[in-house]
C-alpha cells in the first residue's frame, strides 16, 4: 500500500498541492484525474523521488516512511513511465528494455514473454526514431516492468496518440498491469481512459482531492459539480427552493434534510433526460421506471440533432429556459426527431444531482 499524508508542495511560492492525502491499495490501478496544472504529475514525481517532499509524508508498503526533505532521490521498486516514453535514442529496443539489468536477472523470463506476446520481437533491433508512437510507449512500459517493480507510475502515457491507437494500446496496458499484479498509478485528464483502466479514481482540482473512490461511485454519486462534469456532459438548471423541493423547468426534485441553504442548481447528465414526441402516449416510457422519472411540466422543442455513430446529441429548447440555455440530450442510436418538433421530457433522478450555488 502507498499512503500519502498531508502533502503540501510549492513551486516558486505557488502552492501546487494542498493537504493532499491518498491511500492506494496494493495490486490495484488508481488514476489521478484532473485538468492541466492541477498537480497530477507532481504527485508522481514525489512518489518516485524525483522531487523532494517539502511537507507531509509518503509511506510505501509500511516500510519506507519519507517525510520532508528526507526522501531519497531514488526509491527501490518504483518504476516511472513518462509521457514521451523517454527511451534512450542511441540504444535499440532490446537494449532499452534491459538497460541496467543483468542477463541473469530473475525477471528476464517474464520480460521475454511480454516481448513475445506483444510482438516486440520484430522491432527489438530497431532504434526509437524508427518506432511509431504506440510502439514507443509499449516498449517504455515493458522497460518499466523489467526491473520487477512493486509500483509503476504512468504519466499521461497515451496523451500523444491518436484516438484509435490510444484505445488499442490502453487495452494492452491494462492486461499487462493486471497480469503482473503491479500497484499502478496513472495520471490522466481523460475521464473515459480513467474509467476504463482504473479500480479507483482520485479527482484533483487545484492541488486538492475532490473525491476518491471506484469509478461507478464517482459517476453515480459525485460530491460536487466539478466531479459530475468531469465524467461527461451535464445540463445545469437553476431552480427555486420551495419547502423541501427544488422547482425547476424540468419539474420538481426533492431536497434531503441536509439541504439547508437557499440557492441550488439541478445538474443532469445528458443521458439522464428521456424524450418522446408530444403526440405519443407517455406510458411507453413512464411505465418502465416510473419511480425514477420526473416528467417536465414544460414541452421541449428540438433545435437540432447531431448523429455521432453510437448515439445522437439533441439540442433542445425548453419552455421556461432561454434558448441560449438550451439542453443537450444524449440518446442511443440514430436520431428520429426533426427540427422544431415538440417533445415531452422525463428526467431520471439517478442521473440528476442537486448542488449548492
Amino acid at each position: 500500500m502507498i499512503k500519502i499524508n498531508n502533502v503540501n508542495h510549492f513551486f516558486n511560492k505557488k502552492q501546487i498541492l494542498k493537504d493532499f492525502s491518498l491511500n492506494i491499495n496494493p495490486n490495484s490501478v488508481t488514476s489521478i484525474l484532473g485538468p492541466s496544472g492541477s498537480g497530477k504529475t507532481t504527485i508522481l514525481r514525489l512518489i518516485s523521488g524525483l522531487e523532494n517532499l517539502q511537507s507531509g509524508n509518503i509511506q510505501i508498503d509500511n516500510n519506507n516512511d519519507f517525510s520532508g526533505s528526507k526522501i531519497n532521490n531514488q526509491i527501490n521498486n518504483v518504476s516511472f513511465v513518462f509521457q514521451d516514453s523517454a527511451l534512450f535514442p542511441h540504444l535499440t529496443v532490446i537494449e532499452n528494455i534491459y538497460y541496467g539489468l543483468s542477463k541473469y536477472d530473475n525477471n528476464k523470463n517474464k520480460i521475454d514473454s511480454l516481448i513475445h506476446d506483444y510482438n516486440i520481437e520484430k522491432i527489438k533491433f530497431s532504434y526509437p526514431h524508427q518506432l511509431s508512437s504506440g510502439q514507443k510507449q509499449l516498449v517504455a512500459l515493458i522497460r518499466g516492468l523489467a526491473s520487477n517493480p512493486k509500483i509503476i507510475l504512468l504519466d499521461e502515457p497515451f496523451a500523444n496518440l491518436d484516438t484509435r491507437l490510444r484505445e488499442k494500446l490502453r487495452d494492452k496496458v491494462l492486461h499487462i498491469l493486471k497480469d503482473n499484479n503491479i500497484t499502478s498509478i496513472i495520471v490522466t485528464h481523460d475521464a473515459d481512459e480513467a474509467m476504463f483502466l482504473s479500480d479507483y479514481i482520485a479527482i484533483l482540482q487545484n492541488g486538492q482531492i475532490q473525491q476518491h473512490g471506484k469509478p461507478v461511485e464517482l459517476y453515480t454519486r459525485p460530491k460536487n459539480r466539478f466531479v459530475a462534469e468531469f465524467f461527461g456532459e451535464i445540463n445545469v438548471i437553476t431552480g427555486k427552493k420551495v419547502n423541501n423541493q427544488l422547482h425547476t423547468p424540468l419539474g420538481n426534485f426533492y431536497l434531503n434534510n441536509n439541504n439547508l441553504k437557499e440557492n441550488y442548481s439541478l445538474v443532469v447528465r445528458s443521458e439522464g433526460i428521456k424524450i418522446i414526441k408530444s403526440t405519443e402516449d407517455d406510458s411507453i416510457i413512464s411505465n418502465k421506471r416510473n419511480n425514477n422519472l420526473v416528467k417536465s411540466p414544460n414541452n421541449g422543442r428540438i433545435i437540432e440533432a447531431k448523429f455521432l455513430g453510437g448515439s445522437t446529441i439533441v439540442h433542445l429548447a425548453l419552455n421556461g429556459m432561454k434558448d441560449y440555455d438550451h439542453l443537450h440530450i444524449k440518446i442511443p442510436g440514430i436520431n428520429y426527431f426533426e427540427n422544431n418538433q415538440i417533445v415531452n421530457l422525463y428526467t431520471d433522478v439517478n442521473y440528476s444531482y442537486i448542488f449548492e450555488t
